[in-house]
């Protein structure tokens, strides 16, 4: 690894490190919001309500697809983090090489498969008859460059698994830039509408995919695309995979729920949708940013926990927790207090506006503390736990939320849909904070035992070996 990165791993100086790694994710993220806002604003200005509703229709094919992104990045991010803490670099070049390779071939066979049946996939999410005409022309061109949607959300992603954080970042921000210069272009200027969204949107990612590819050949420490690499041990991406699935269950389940949303709110038409959609991306400012600072430092847990520094490991963790607290807390009081002047981007109609307005209170109940959530999902990732932290993202997103949008709505009607979220992010948080815990029993105990046969051999008692570990 480069001297820089090397000194943000190997610091002892906990916050300057997780600042370092997580700063220029938040940065990021919030650059994916905008980037993720931006078509629905643009979208809004036009002031028809159903190519609004279409956006928020066609979100779980976006989801799909960041969900395979997630399912490789994901779990790269972690082994090639690792592979750098064991100085391990030929099998993290081999890892990087196949993960892009197969993020290439998926991107494609998931937009052949999007387009080929368009149809029976506008109806199962949910999509009303005057929504599924703006909705097929966005999901489609959003199929054609599912490639490179997905390649480029992905090298996003595991460039930091070799700290190169700011690349990673520039890129984004070169994405989004081109989308919002192009968005009121395309959106209002030749009045494209939707269209418009989707071609912007491919072509952000294009330019971005660009930027990664030349990061690879000129600066890359294990980063490539040789295939020579790729074909050393081409199943190994099942393994890679199974450290993703937490993410990308996640992922694709949140598309699923908003999919079985979508089907129960259109009893209540293309406004509620639009109302709902509206919301949530707002709501999305808070579960973004905790997402981003949790991911963000975990290629700093990953190499703690490859290089057996558990003492610093357990630092970061007391340090996410802090920082994820307060961010949610602060992030959602600014929301709520500007929550008019936020929905009233994405929405002309007043009624419609008051709402979503409505909604978002209710969301605000349990997103400023999903951060409990997010640590715990990716400290089982760092420490190799794929498996639990699956079983919790499933929990989230899966079997508690959709019970639950059926039984709420039923319940209590439209309102209890948002409710159902309130209750899923609740039940998500106290399961995965339980599992956090017993985790790093159990990682401490492994360590104890490590160190108390070191203390037969070398005469030293476990607690000096403790802080050194």
């Amino acid at each position: 690894m480069k001297d820089e990165q090397v000194k943000v791993f190997e610091s002892d100086n906990l916050w300057a490190s997780i600042f370092k790694m997580v700063v220029p994710a938040l940065i990021a993220i919030l650059v994916m919001l905008i980037y993720n806002m931006a078509d629905m604003i643009f979208v809004g200005q036009t002031g028809e309500t159903a190519q609004v509703a279409a956006i928020s229709v066609v979100g779980p094919i976006f989801n799909l697809i960041m969900a395979v992104a997630m399912l490789i990045s994901a779990g790269a991010t972690v082994i090639i983090s690792s592979d750098l803490g064991k100085k391990d670099n030929e099998h993290a070049k081999m890892v990087s090489s196949l993960c892009i390779w197969s993020g290439i071939i998926c991107g494609i066979i998931a937009g052949a498969l999007i387009i080929v049946f368009n149809k029976p996939i506008l109806v199962f999410l949910g999509a009303t008859q005057d929504i599924i005409g703006y909705a097929r022309n966005y999901m489609l061109i959003l199929a054609v460059g599912a490639p490179l949607l997905l390649i480029s959300n992905m090298l996003g992603q595991v460039l930091r698994a070799e700290g190169a954080v700011k690349d990673g970042l520039i890129g984004n921000l070169i994405g989004t830039v081109i989308n919002i210069i192009l968005d009121p272009i395309f959106i209002l200027g030749l009045g494209m509408g939707v269209v418009g969204a989707a071609i912007a949107t491919v072509l952000g990612n294009l330019v971005a995919t660009f930027y990664y590819i030349r990061y690879m050949k000129k600066k890359a420490v294990v980063l490539n695309m040789k295939l020579s690499y790729a074909r050393m041990n081409p199943v190994f991406i099942f393994s890679v995979m199974a450290l993703g699935l937490p993410n990308a269950i996640s992922t694709l389940l949140s598309g699923f729920a908003n999919s079985f949303a979508n089907q129960l709110l259109s009893k209540y038409g293309s406004d509620a949708i639009a109302a709902n959609a509206a919301a949530g991306r707002v709501n999305m400012i808070i579960t973004m940013i905790l997402m981003g600072i949790c991911m963000g430092a975990q290629p700093l847990m990953s190499y703690n926990y490859g290089a057996g520094r558990l003492d610093k490991l357990s630092g970061v963790i007391k340090r996410l927790l802090i920082m994820s607290t307060s961010f949610g807390l602060i992030t959602a009081g600014v929301v709520i207090f500007f929550k008019s002047a936020v929905i009233s981007l994405f929405l002309k109609d007043a009624e419609v506006a008051v709402l979503a307005e409505n909604i978002l209170t209710i969301l605000m109940i349990s997103s400023p503390f999903l951060g409990f959530f997010y640590l715990a999902t990716n400290f089982l990732q760092a420490t190799g736990n794929a498996l639990k932290a699956t079983i919790i993202s499933a929990l989230q997103k899966g079997l508690l939320l959709i019970p639950l949008l059926f039984i709420l709505e039923y319940l209590f009607g439209f309102m209890g849909i948002r409710c159902a979220y309130v209750a899923a992010d609740f039940g998500a948080i106290i399961i995965s904070c339980i599992l956090l815990v017993i985790e790093w029993m159990k990682i401490s105990d492994r360590a104890k035992k490590e160190y108390e046969k070191e203390e037969m051999k070398n005469g030293t008692n476990y607690d000096g070996c403790a802080k050194r570990a």
